[in-house]
C-alpha cells in the first residue's frame, strides 16, 4: 500500500488535528489557530494547512472546540414571539450570517410573562454552554434578561427599535419608518377610518411604532380616533382579541 493511499480519511478512519498537523508540518496549536480563523496565522501556512483538511476531509469536533474555549460554538436565539413568519425569518438571516463561520444555531422559545422566565434562560445558556446570545423584540427589551446575562459572562446582541446599549451590542431596526409606511398604504388605498394595534405600554418599540403610525396619519390629513387605537400584549392572543374588539366597533 503507498504512502498516498494510507493517508487518514483513505483508509476509512477518520482523521484527527494530530493526522493535518503532522502532514501540514505545523503543530496542533496552529491548525486550531487556522481552523479557528485566527489573524496571528502566516497566510502561506493557512493555505497549507487548509489544503490538507480538504484532503483529508477533517472535521473539527465541535465538543472539543468548546472544551478548549470553555465555550461551545454555538449562537442561542431566544425569542417571546408566537409568529411562525416572524421566528422562520429571524432563523433564516442568522443562519445566513453563519454559515461557513463554524458556528451552529440554537433557539430557545420562551413566554416572557413566565415566573421560570430567567431560571430557563439560564438553565439554556449554561447548559449549552452559548458562545453568544440574539435578542429580538420584545426580548431585547427586558432589562433582567440582560442583567442574567451579564452576570453568566454571556455575550448578547440586542434588536430593537431604539439603542438600549453599547453600540457593539445593538441592531437598531427603524420602526418609525415601517409604522409609518404601513399608514400611507392604508391611506393610498383610500381609507379613512384607521386602526393600530400596539405593543404593550413600557416597550420602546410600542411607543415608536405608535408614533410612527400617528404622524404618518396626520401628513395625511387623516383623522385618527384614539378609540381605534388598541394596547396588546405583543402576543398571539392579544391580537386576535384586539381583532374582535375592533370589529365589533360600530362603524367599522
Amino acid at each position: 500500500m503507498s504512502t498516498e493511499d494510507s493517508k487518514p480519511g483513505r483508509t476509512g478512519k477518520r482523521a484527527t488535528i494530530n493526522d493535518v498537523a503532522r502532514l501540514a508540518g505545523v503543530s496542533k496549536k496552529t491548525v486550531s489557530r487556522v481552523i479557528n480563523q485566527s489573524p496571528f496565522v502566516r497566510e502561506e501556512t493557512r493555505v497549507r494547512v487548509n489544503a490538507v483538511i480538504d484532503e483529508l476531509g477533517f472535521v473539527p469536533d465541535p465538543q472539543a472546540r468548546g472544551l478548549a474555549f470553555r465555550r461551545s460554538f454555538l449562537v442561542g436565539l431566544i425569542y417571546d414571539n408566537p409568529s411562525p413568519t416572524y421566528v422562520v425569518n429571524m432563523q433564516q438571516g442568522v443562519l445566513d450570517a453563519l454559515r461557513g463561520s463554524g458556528f451552529e444555531l440554537v433557539v430557545h422559545p420562551c413566554t416572557r410573562g413566565s415566573e421560570t422566565l430567567l431560571k430557563d434562560i439560564r438553565t439554556f445558556v449554561e447548559r449549552q454552554r452559548l458562545y453568544g446570545v440574539i435578542l429580538p423584540p420584545s426580548m431585547s427589551e427586558d432589562e433582567s434578561v440582560i442583567a442574567l446575562l451579564k452576570e453568566l459572562d454571556c455575550p448578547y446582541v440586542r434588536i430593537a427599535s431604539v439603542s438600549l446599549d453599547d453600540p457593539g451590542a445593538m441592531v437598531v431596526t427603524n420602526d418609525w419608518v415601517g409604522a409609518a409606511e404601513a399608514a400611507h398604504h392604508l391611506a393610498d388605498l383610500g381609507h379613512s377610518r384607521i386602526a393600530m394595534v400596539a405593543g404593550p405600554q413600557g416597550f420602546r418599540s410600542s411607543g415608536v411604532r405608535g408614533k410612527g403610525f400617528r404622524d404618518a396619519l396626520a401628513e395625511r390629513g387623516v383623522p385618527f380616533d384614539d378609540a381605534y387605537f388598541i394596547q396588546g400584549a405583543y402576543t398571539f392572543e392579544s391580537g386576535l382579541e384586539a381583532g374582535r374588539e375592533l370589529l365589533a366597533m360600530e362603524p367599522r
